[in-house]
């Protein structure tokens, strides 16, 4: 599946985007499923994985507007979404010594022990699911999801410019 801006227009190119579409809904409805039977990977639910995720990943305390825009979430959804962690004890805000406006957070101990417990056993489940595919198999799926991804933030910032308001119409 490719995506092509023309003229401020993203358009999808592909005779086999119905079985992509099918293939994505089914596997996120199975992989879902699968999930409740691991307390390890019940633990957290999908946005705080993601969100610990993105927190982790930054060698400095993300602010919530940054974490909301890498999630493409709106602020108001992330804001929300740092608060019930907050509460969970997974996150902590971080004062912002030259903003007072600028809230950042970062993963508490738990939040590091919690996330670090569901990766492993979400490791362990992809490694029993993908056992008998051979590595070549694995590396090329590793790809594609990943261009995938990559497309699909394309497109949704595509939608976002296509959606933006235009100051410059009278």
């Amino acid at each position: 599946m490719s995506l092509r801006s023309v003229k401020g227009q993203c358009r999808i190119h592909d005779d086999s985007v119905a079985q992509v579409e099918y293939a994505v809904a089914a596997l996120v409805r199975l992989v879902t499923a699968a999930h409740p039977r691991d307390p390890r990977i019940a633990a957290l639910d999908r946005s705080a994985y993601l969100i610990l995720h993105e927190v982790l990943s930054h060698p400095d305390p993300p602010a919530v507007q940054d974490l909301a825009g890498e999630l493409k979430v709106d602020l108001s959804t992330m804001s929300r979404q740092v608060s019930a962690m907050e509460a969970k004890g997974l996150l902590e805000r971080v004062p912002e010594p030259h903003n007072s406006r600028v809230h950042r957070v970062q993963a508490t101990q738990y939040g590091r022990d919690q996330f670090k417990l569901m990766k492993s056993a979400r490791l362990e489940v992809y490694k029993d699911i993908l056992d008998d595919w051979p590595e070549g198999e694995r590396a090329r799926l590793a790809y594609y999801l990943q261009k995938l991804s990559e497309s699909v933030r394309e497109y949704q910032n595509c939608s976002n410019e296509r959606n933006a308001p235009d100051n410059n119409r009278p």
